[in-house]
């Protein structure tokens, strides 16, 4: 990820996770295979403020316990770009433990009524490796 450390030792020490969107671009590229017009990718970068909870499955053959409940707000920009919908799914680093987070919208959050604070953000992370596992 390619979040620069002077912006991640400016939120210190909150700044605990980094996301990572891939959304459609605004470049257009021709597919070599089809010759059909199509969006070339582009990585949105996110620094933010999460919360993890434990994933309460109770050893219940057949639960996930890879995936945590988490939520907190956007540090670095400040705002989801809108090209990014509930239900994506960003590369992740939370605490140093690398994963996917897929993004749930609050329902309940008027965006347009809170436009003086930074974006809060409701997810989910599954955990795919330890500290330092890419």
């Amino acid at each position: 990820m390619a979040i620069y450390p002077t912006t991640i030792a400016n939120y210190a020490p909150w700044g605990n996770a980094q996301l990572a969107f891939e959304v459609g671009g605004h470049a257009l590229t021709t597919d070599s295979d089809t010759g059909n017009t199509m969006q070339r990718p582009e990585i949105v970068e996110y620094l933010a403020s999460l919360r993890i909870e434990a994933p309460s499955w109770n050893g219940q053959p057949g639960a996930d316990n890879s995936s945590y409940r988490c939520s907190g707000r956007l540090l670095s920009p400040d705002r989801l770009d809108t090209r990014i919908t509930n239900g994506s799914q960003a590369q992740a680093i939370i605490n140093g433990y690398h994963g996917r987070f897929e993004l749930v919208f609050d329902l309940e959050m008027d965006s347009f009524a809170y436009r003086d604070i930074r974006q809060s953000i409701q997810g989910t992370f599954r955990v795919i490796g330890g500290p330092g596992n890419g």
